[in-house]
């Protein structure tokens, strides 16, 4: 299985991807309580006027060998204290998200018009995510609440594959993936459509230390309703510092996106 590094990376002058996210999971701040949230947002209230609450996320870790079960894994706490939401606190043009509940620490990049650049990882993502943290970090020290200790990293890249741009139809796969070969007619035929889910062990020095996940799924553009596929790359795993597993997770998912795509569809976002 091959390391990846950045100096292989595709990159494409207008990709399909709507969404970034970059989330460090950690174990829970019992100290933490709902003002804390308030307290947080004041300090960053001007860059992310809007909030909203959403309802926590259950902490999923990459365990190996086995992976884990489909549909995630049930699990009983006992509640000392009321569960905390998890609170979003947006810019004003909801293209940023700070996403915190008391052991995520989430940021979303999202596309708000089909024209907007996407503002890559490098130079504009990854450091965003590191000042809004290292914000985050001082305001726990300020607050004397416990120090983070991290137990797993997440990179997510949600892409909408739109058709009109080299396929038409659901059931034209093919045409945006070289994993899809349609079975011999006439039966059963061309599908309507296809959902996939795929995992591939993500391995770095000879040994496992996370897993990418890829979905794919059909569904209708909300704006006009064109036809598109949306694909979900996840990379989920711990490596090293805080921060290291997410340019292993990102090179990862890059590498694999060029890799599942087809050259025809390369060319339509521009390959560089």
């Amino acid at each position: 299985m091959p390391e990846f590094t950045n100096v292989n990376l595709a990159d494409f002058e207008c990709p399909p991807v709507v969404e970034t996210v970059l989330s460090l999971q950690f174990e829970k701040l019992p100290a933490m309580r709902a003002v804390h949230f308030g307290l947080f947002w004041s300090k960053v209230k001007e860059r992310f006027p809007k909030t909203e609450e959403q309802a926590p996320l259950l902490p999923t870790i990459e365990r190996f060998p086995e992976p884990m079960p489909p549909g995630g894994q049930i699990r009983f706490e006992s509640i000392e204290v009321p569960t905390l939401p998890r609170v979003w606190m947006i810019n004003e043009a909801g293209t940023e998200v700070i996403q915190l509940q008391n052991d995520r620490f989430i940021k979303n990049w999202r596309k708000s018009a089909d024209d907007e650049p996407y503002p890559h990882y490098e130079p504009v993502i990854r450091p965003a995510f590191e000042r809004d943290f290292r914000e985050f970090k001082s305001f726990l020290a300020e607050q004397k609440l416990s120090e983070i200790k991290v137990t797993q990293c997440e990179v997510t890249y949600v892409n909408h594959i739109i058709s009109g741009d080299g396929w038409n139809n659901f059931s034209q796969l093919g045409r945006i993936f070289r994993f899809w070969m349609p079975p011999a007619l006439p039966v059963p035929g061309n599908p309507e459509d296809i959902g996939i889910h795929i995992r591939f062990p993500i391995i770095e020095d000879g040994r496992p230390i996370g897993r990418l996940h890829v979905d794919i799924q059909p569904a209708l553009r909300a704006t006009d309703s064109r036809r598109m596929y949306v694909m979900n790359l996840t990379a989920r795993g711990l490596q090293g510092s805080d921060l290291e597993f997410f340019d292993i997770g990102r090179r990862w998912i890059v590498n694999t996106f060029e890799q599942l795509t087809t050259e025809e569809m390369h060319h339509i976002w521009r390959k560089k």
